[in-house]
């Protein structure tokens, strides 16, 4: 118990350290950093990557390799007037009474024929953590899946985020004129990057100093292409109107090198050569330590790209700095046939999202074969290759995989979910052990109704050493739905959150969950994604929640900070459902804690479509407080 109690301790100790050394100054030669900014990054893979306040010494020290780790524990452990101070510990302060806020948008923009899918996410950059909130430098990026032309963008970026009038002015607001509404975000940027004509279906990532961004181009019978973007403010901008993103700069021709910053130029790498290897759920993720970038495509191909931003070669440092290339140090020549038989080679060979271990060096990515699979960090499959969560895609339509994988570097667990598994009986959250040697099963409502999306966990999971009060939030659906699953779809059930309990050690509980509640029923029965966020300004843990439906509300709220909660409140409809959604900030100033989403199958004008005809997407964002 005392060796328990001592590793416990040094790991908390570790964590503060850690947290000392993002945005704190450091005395004696090193004090001209004092003024530097510090930024943060939020994209897909932060909810992906699970870093608990504590653990295993070894373990505590491997994951401060990721500078998710410190985002993360910034995150939860210190407040916006806590960011100065020494002593993270957000309990020391009381708890302010919160303001209800009336529903209503801060501001959308419609991003075209269609927007960022279900599944996938924008990604947030924040110039300063330690500073106010920057309407100029902070900036949100969108994936947009459609073809991209002279009139319509494959990705867009805005800046002036907090702006809007929902709850009180934001501090970006400005003077409305011609060109420009004042209280919505503008177009930052705007790119049609056209190396096959495609579409950017997947979740991009951006570099630590957010001056680049990585994601990759798909379009039928081509490979997919990842590209690396250094964007230049006012591409792709109109000059007549600030929130139109559809006269984006077009970029046909690319360079050899890596691309120079604020060049708006960009790098080209075709992955593979056959006319088939598109990419439609496989988002990148970057190691940034060692400046890899693993992504997966729709036959079975996992890959490693090398010199991502040209971080780390030694050759970067030189006047002619490597594009990004072929990793062929890692698996056959850069890349690893997944499953085959079962899922290369097979009718069911679309790959997810890819997520990196820091602690055991092991890759970890899911397949539409309904398993879960491990290479280690040579590209070698591991001993226990992989874990059959779903049914797969061949059997049953929704027993795929088809969210990331999301991993927890400090217990060793890595976690994946499936619409449907034991022969569509019910869907499946899997918990397995970072080397695939053992799992355990949560059975989740009815199965081969609809695909699962990624899971969350609670505030608790993070910072209890014991992990009392520990759950994972997952969404399913009850009874029968109506086949395909679609917005429309009728249901004589109803969706339904399950809280799953985790015991000692993080061990999840398997068979029927211990909590659920229902969400209702109507026409649509597929979740997005589950977001949790922790507000240590307010010590409140809140699960955002939406569905893909349509003529009703879709998204909304429930306070999860003691308890179970009893249903969803603080609803609004947003299009049909929002994509996978991102939260920024914890902070007090006007329109800068907000979460951000596509709403799917929005009009051109950005109102709430009834009757799921329309096709296009709309970039959004809300208050928190509107939605809590």
């Amino acid at each position: 118990m005392l060796n328990s109690l001592l590793s416990r301790r040094i790991s908390i100790l570790l964590t503060l350290v850690a947290l000392s050394l993002v945005g704190q100054s450091l005395p004696g030669p090193r004090a001209e950093v004092i003024n530097q900014p510090v930024p943060m990054v939020h994209d897909w893979s932060m909810r992906h990557v699970v870093y608990r306040h504590s653990g295993p010494v070894a373990a505590m020290f491997a994951v401060q390799q990721d500078p998710r780790a410190r985002f993360s524990w910034r995150r939860r452990l210190w407040s916006p007037n806590q960011r100065t101070e020494q002593e993270p510990l957000p309990h020391r302060f009381p708890v302010p009474q919160r303001i209800e806020h009336a529903l209503q948008r801060d501001w959308s923009i419609n991003l075209g024929a269609a927007g960022t899918p279900l599944n996938m996410y924008p990604a947030k950059f924040s110039f300063d953590v330690n500073a106010a909130p920057s309407c100029a430098n902070d900036f949100i990026v969108f994936p947009i899946a459609a073809n991209g032309s002279a009139t319509q963008p494959n990705l867009a970026a805005f800046n002036n985020l907090y702006s809007g009038t929902a709850g009180g002015n934001g501090i970006c607001n400005r003077a409305s004129s011609g060109t420009d509404t004042g209280v919505a975000a503008t177009v930052f940027w705007s790119y049609n990057v056209n190396g096959i004509g495609g579409a950017v279906p997947t979740s991009p990532a951006l570099s630590l100093d957010g001056t680049k961004v990585a994601f990759v181009e798909s379009a039928a019978g081509q490979p997919a292409h990842f590209h690396v973007l250094a964007w230049k403010s006012g591409d792709g901008q109109s000059a007549t109107n600030l929130q139109n993103v559809l006269i984006p700069t077009t970029i046909n021709t690319f360079v050899a090198a890596a691309p120079v910053p604020g060049s708006g130029t960009a790098t080209d790498l075709p992955l593979g050569s056959a006319t088939t290897g598109t990419d439609t759920l496989s988002s990148p993720f970057i190691d940034y330590a060692r400046d890899l970038i693993y992504v997966g495509n729709d036959a079975g191909t996992l890959y490693r790209i090398k010199d991502v931003f040209c971080t780390v070669d030694p050759a970067c440092s030189g006047s002619s700095k490597p594009a990004p290339g072929i990793d062929t140090s890692w698996g056959s020549s850069g890349a690893v046939t997944v499953g085959p038989g079962s899922c290369a080679g097979s009718t069911s060979s679309t790959l997810t999202g890819p997520v990196f271990d820091f602690v055991t060096g092991n890759v970890f990515v899911g397949c539409s074969d309904g398993k879960l699979y491990g290479f280690n960090s040579s590209g070698q499959a591991l001993s226990h290759a992989s874990v059959t969560v779903g049914d797969g895609t061949a059997s049953m339509p929704y027993g795929g995989i088809v969210d990331p994988p999301m991993v927890d570097s400090v217990y060793g667990f890595v976690y994946a979910v499936s619409g449907s598994a034991n022969g569509g009986a019910y869907g499946a959250l899997v918990q397995a052990k970072t080397d695939l040697s053992s799992s355990v099963m949560a059975q989740i409502g009815a199965g081969n109704q609809c695909n699962i999306h990624a899971p969350d966990f609670n505030n608790a999971y993070y910072t209890s050493p014991t992990s009392a009060g520990a759950l994972i939030y997952v969404a399913g659906v009850t009874g029968t739905v109506s086949q395909p699953c679609t917005a429309s779809s009728s249901t004589t059930g109803t969706i339904e959150v399950y809280g799953v309990t985790l015991g000692t050690g993080g061990v999840m509980t398997s068979g029927t969950p211990a909590h659920s509640f229902s969400a209702g029923g109507g026409p649509g029965a597929e979740w997005a994604p589950l977001l949790e966020f922790y507000n240590p300004n307010t010590t409140v843990d809140w699960l955002f929640v939406g569905a893909h439906q349509s003529n009703q509300t879709n998204l909304g709220s429930a306070n999860i900070t003691a308890h179970f909660p009893g249903g969803v409140g603080r609803v609004v409809t947003e299009g049909l459902g929002p994509s996978g959604m991102i939260v920024d900030n914890d902070s007090s100033t006007g329109q800068a804690a907000s979460i951000y989403f596509n709403a799917l199958q929005a009009t051109a004008t950005c109102t709430n479509n009834t009757n799921a005809s329309a096709t296009g997407g709309c970039a959004v964002k809300l208050t928190q407080a509107g939605l809590q």
